[in-house]
Formats: structure tokens, C-alpha cells, sequence
């Protein structure tokens, strides 16, 4: 049985992600409370739609199925008009809105956000260090 290593990265690069996912299957990450030890896997995905673009979160089920959650809007997740209040969807509200408002350094002594080794935005697999520890390749890094 392989294993993937899981890598953590800083919250910067979750910045890049819900600004510009380009993949269609979404930039998957985890983020794990460094207080409590809870854990979520998340998928991002973004969409263009009568030239609005909205940020849509998919929460894990099970091994790698994600179910769509709701959709990200200043700091909360929505769905079909009304706002999602699960921890998971609280938690990633809360990691997001400090994301955009480029609180990295704060969020990154609060918890950890991991990668397991595709580019959060294009999902080709990193092969550098440097890539890795980002969670970006080269060209979605620039």
C-alpha cells in the first residue's frame, strides 16, 4: 500500500487558491487546529458565473469523496441562501476570511494547512523542495 506524504505549508498559499484555482478538480488541502487537534480536508473550486466568480468548498466523507458544502462569502459558507454552521464549515469560513485579509502569519501559529503534493491551483504533482513547502509550482507560484 503507498502512502502519500502530506506537507505543511503556510497560509499564503491558500491566498492564491481562493483567488485563482484554475484546476477543475480544485485545490485540495487540510487544515488541522494546532488547539484543539481537529482535523478537515477541504476541496476548493472556483467558477465563473455572468462574470461573478464564486468560491465553492467541498468537505471530505470519506477517503478522498468529497460532498459540496456551500459556497465562500466573506468569512461564511453558504448554501442555497442560507449560511452553513457546522465546525467544519465555521472552521473554514474563519481560515479563509483571514486568508484574504492576509492575517498569514496569525493563522499560521493557529493552525496547520497541508498539501499532499500536487499544486493547489493547477494539481500537477511538485517534484522541488521549494514547491513543495509552497504548495505552488513554479509557474502558479509567479
Amino acid at each position: 500500500m503507498t502512502t502519500q506524504a502530506t506537507h505543511v505549508i503556510s497560509s499564503e498559499a491558500l491566498y492564491n487558491v481562493i483567488k485563482n484555482e484554475k484546476n477543475n478538480k480544485g485545490g485540495i488541502f487540510t487544515i488541522k487546529s494546532k488547539l484543539t487537534g481537529k482535523d478537515f480536508t477541504y476541496k476548493i473550486k472556483r467558477s465563473l458565473f455572468k462574470n461573478v466568480w464564486y468560491t465553492h468548498i467541498f468537505i471530505e466523507q470519506g477517503y478522498m469523496e468529497f460532498n459540496h458544502m456551500g459556497t465562500y462569502r466573506n468569512g461564511r459558507i453558504f448554501k442555497r441562501g442560507g449560511e452553513i454552521t457546522t465546525p467544519a464549515a465555521i472552521g473554514i469560513g474563519f481560515v479563509l476570511f483571514k486568508t484574504e485579509n492576509r492575517h498569514f502569519q496569525w493563522l499560521d501559529h493557529q493552525a496547520e494547512i497541508m498539501h499532499a503534493g500536487s499544486c493547489l491551483l493547477c494539481g500537477r504533482v511538485l517534484t522541488d523542495a521549494q514547491s513543495i513547502e509552497r504548495g505552488l509550482g513554479p509557474i502558479c507560484a509567479g
